[in-house]
């Protein structure tokens, strides 16, 4: 058994990063940009209104201004503003020549003349000055960075209608137990149903990729060998829950080394998942996840999901807050490093959700986050600061 930390360190140091490709701008969120982005065009490109009202001098605000004309967004201002005129004009329209305001309409009353008087006691300027945000040539996003909503707007202001994104890996999922069955049947006697497969699935889907669900591999070799084999043909990466322990029918390990895959790591000082198996050969990478969901979904979590992420160039940093416990908190041993799952208090503070183990699922869903109980210690004062691993 080794450490979590050089579990960790054995599995990205044996990364190979992915290929880059070209996908049309819509379909770029939550993929891993391939490439810098640089700024084609200043930010704002003109200068701008920032407020529906009358450009204008500001030495001009106390007197009646004559109005030369309106101007709306999109359209380019024909006369220059000199002293004692004004223009009409709209958030977001070019602020004509001359001007060095811009006066709120709220601040202004309008004569049948067409004459405009500023009727506040002061003003700013209004006027969002061209490149004031961006100038042309700026590195704006760096490679490895991932895409979210308000990076594809800024990829479209700077025109990349394509995107070089890096490859997602192809992610084969499949679980193992004679006692699974699907979600769609009822279990009978000593089954239960494939919660598994379906939850790695979704934790893959989330991070932008793809999950494969490859069905579930049956508690002998045959089976094992038939539905593991095709996954690490056809996959780049193979995630496989159960059958990695040390039970008489744990059998994934060996048919890993029949297929030429070399075992990195089997069993790691953490918990839950210390079962967790790490295997490769040129092709492929394998993970063994423990079969309790709660196992399943932490090893994903801490390992898998920065694997995934640094095939793709992407540096995978989980959100993090740091709050005081709420109450004491307890365990028999200390042995390993143990996350526990939390419950954020209207008080501000972290509790221990009800939990009973590795296999209770159901303190997932209704914990907002983990903390780690290091190892060698079996106390947590209430008051202390925890770092909360959130998990919404």
């Amino acid at each position: 058994m080794i450490s979590f930390e050089e579990a960790y360190e054995r599995a990205m140091t044996a990364v190979r990063t992915m290929p880059s490709e070209k996908v049309d701008l819509p379909e770029s969120l939550h993929r891993i940009l391939a490439e810098e982005v640089c700024a084609d065009i200043p930010m704002p490109p003109y200068d701008k209104a920032m407020v529906d009202g009358f450009a204008c001098l500001r030495a001009d605000l106390g007197q009646s201004l004559k109005i030369l004309e309106t101007i709306g967004a999109g359209y380019v201002p024909k006369e220059e503003v000199v002293s004692g005129t004004a223009t009409r004009i709209m958030t977001g329209a070019m602020v004509p020549e001359g001007a060095d305001c811009v006066f709120m309409v709220e601040h202004s009353e309008v004569s049948d003349t067409e004459e405009v008087t500023f009727t506040g006691e002061r003003t700013n300027d209004n006027i969002s000055l061209k490149a004031s945000d961006i100038n042309a040539g700026d590195a704006l996003l760096q490679p490895g960075h991932r895409i979210l909503p308000a990076d594809v707007a800024v990829l479209a202001s700077m025109g990349y209608a394509k995107v070089s994104v890096a490859r997602r890996p192809r992610i084969g999922v499949i679980a193992t137990g004679d006692e699974l069955v699907e979600p769609h049947v009822k279990p009978g006697p000593s089954q239960i149903r494939n919660s598994n497969g379906y939850q790695v699935c979704a934790q893959v889907n989330a991070m932008g990729c793809v999950g494969e669900y490859r069905g579930i591999g049956l508690d002998n070799k045959e089976s094992l060998a038939e539905i593991v084999g095709s996954a690490v043909d056809e996959c780049d990466v193979v995630l496989i829950s159960g059958g990695v322990s040390m039970g008489e029918f744990d059998y994934v390990p060996d048919i890993f080394r029949q297929h030429g895959i070399e075992i990195q790591f089997d069993r790691v000082a953490i918990q839950p998942g210390k079962p967790t198996t790490f295997a490769m050969n040129d092709s492929v990478f394998c993970f063994g996840l423990p079969g309790n969901p709660v196992s399943t979904y932490t090893i994903f979590e801490l390992v898998v999901k920065p694997f995934i992420f640094a095939m793709m160039g992407h540096s995978f940093e989980p959100p993090r807050i740091r709050m005081p416990l709420g109450m004491d908190l307890k365990r028999k041993f200390g042995a390993r490093p143990a996350w526990v799952p939390v419950v954020a208090t209207a008080e501000g503070t972290i509790n221990r959700i009800d939990y009973h183990g590795s296999a209770h699922i159901n303190a997932l869903s209704h914990a907002d986050g983990m903390i780690l109980f290091p190892e060698g210690e079996t106390e947590l004062k209430k008051g202390t600061l925890i770092d909360v691993r959130l998990t919404k």
